[in-house]
């Protein structure tokens, strides 16, 4: 299974510990715990994609900007009373009303990691064609042959097809 970057993201250190406690029963490895607005967007600027798992506010900001602002690259499940959660009435966040169960928020998690791995391959996806679309400009290929060529410079190299699409993004950017 791909690396799924779980951020942990509540204030209370009361919270994150309970959070904490569930998933290390639940064998759930998390890579980070945020406890301010600023600290979650900083961790957030460190990976591609990932899920947060977090609460409705933090001292210095409130989560509604943060999930504005990286909705397109992270799944947010939101914890929060009824009224604080139902603020969020579209797909950029599942909410867990507290009082939340344990199982409850396995589950979410369970989906959530489902949706993360649906978004890499669908990022992937775009990546890998932008990638060829460029050598059938540049180059006057066919789209089967750009795609050879991915494949070439994949196997020739050790590396992934993604990667060798991101570098040759990266050559046309400049």
């Amino acid at each position: 299974m791909s690396k799924n970057n779980l951020i942990i993201a509540f204030s209370s250190d009361k919270i994150c510990n309970n959070i904490i406690s569930i998933l290390t029963k639940n064998g759930i490895n998390y890579d980070y715990v945020c406890k301010s607005g600023a600290t979650l967007r900083k961790c957030c600027s460190y990976y591609e994609n990932g899920i947060i798992l977090c609460g409705t506010t933090f001292i210095d900001e409130s989560i509604h900007n943060i999930i504005e602002d990286f909705y397109e690259s992270f799944i947010f499940i939101l914890l929060g009373s009824i009224d604080k959660i139902n603020i969020y009435n579209d797909e950029k966040v599942y909410k867990l009303c507290t009082p939340i169960k344990s199982e409850d928020i396995i589950s979410a998690i369970d989906i959530a990691y489902y949706k993360n791995i649906e978004n890499i391959k669908l990022k992937n996806y775009k990546i890998l064609e932008q990638a060829k679309s460029l050598l059938i400009k540049n180059y006057n290929l066919s789209e089967e042959k750009a795609h050879k060529y991915i494949q070439k410079k994949s196997m020739n190299s050790g590396k992934k097809n993604i990667d060798i699409a991101k570098i040759i993004l990266k050559k046309y950017e400049k």
